[in-house]
């Protein structure tokens, strides 16, 4: 593990600077130890189970086993090969704003990579967390192949405990995952942490299930196949979402199927 990296992981539980103890990390402070899975750090540990929920701990068990099967075809899906060239380029339009560039940006639910290899261009360093421990892997050699696993840095953990301190990233975003956490309690908890780690005058760009005229036919509520939960947003719903941590500039729709928001965290926010 790179110093770099290093440096930016913190504990869960009490945000202390991180130990690296051969294939492990050690919070000096609690004595909690969290594994490295080829290179990877792992912050899903059972602990987590009890900050939240059962149901909504049982949601996220099944959708990482559903991420874990799925992780070896997803990228061969047809609908994300037709759309992906698409979203990303809005997306990073609606995340650079004024900005030409950025030191280093995180993608929270970055997957196999489908979204982070096309935010490479604009960053320094690249930060990928993802809840699925074989998109995860999946992502690695996508990184590798594209000579990009210098500064590239994968991280397993839930979004809404992220072991990262405050005001650490330049730019952050998360591309459809928020639509998958179980809970409105979690998903305002992933907001907020997404608030807190992004720097003061950070640049964000979330998107997020769709739910208007154009989806009325789909269920608002509903678990996909595998056993994945997910929650289709009005366009109310979804900035009320956002905007309770993070100004929101502009929001638009992404065909019609996902809503995309964006904006710059004030000089003075800060989340507890």
């Amino acid at each position: 593990m790179k110093r770099w990296q290093l440096e930016l992981l913190t504990c869960l539980w009490d945000r202390s600077p991180l130990a690296a103890e051969g294939e492990k990390l050690r919070c000096p402070v609690c004595q909690r130890t969290f594994p490295c899975f080829d290179g990877i750090p792992s912050f899903v540990v059972a602990e987590l189970a009890q900050l939240q929920g059962e149901e909504e701990w049982q949601w996220k068990q099944r959708e990482m086993q559903a991420r874990n099967e799925q992780a070896a075809f997803y990228d061969r899906l047809l609908g994300l090969l037709l759309l992906t060239p698409f979203e990303a380029r809005l997306t990073l339009k609606a995340l650079l704003g004024d900005r030409q560039r950025f030191r280093m940006l995180a993608e929270i639910g970055c997957g196999t990579g489908r979204m982070l290899q096309r935010f490479a261009p604009y960053a320094d360093l690249l930060v990928g967390v993802d809840l699925s421990l074989e998109s995860l892997k999946r992502c690695a050699e996508r990184m590798c192949r594209l000579g990009l696993s210098e500064r590239t840095f994968l991280v397993h953990a839930d979004a809404a405990f992220l072991p990262f301190p405050d005001a650490c990233f330049d730019a952050i975003a998360s591309c459809q995952m928020i639509e998958h956490v179980p809970s409105e309690r979690m998903r305002h908890k992933v907001i907020a942490e997404i608030a807190r780690i992004l720097k003061p005058h950070g640049r964000y760009a979330i998107s997020g299930y769709q739910y208007s005229s154009l989806t009325r036919g789909f269920k608002k509520e509903g678990v996909h196949k595998g056993g994945i939960y997910f929650f289709r947003f009005t366009r109310d719903e979804f900035l009320r979402l956002v905007g309770s941590h993070l100004p929101v500039e502009r929001c638009r729709s992404l065909f019609g199927y996902a809503w995309l928001v964006s904006g710059t965290k004030p000089l003075d926010k800060i989340e507890p």
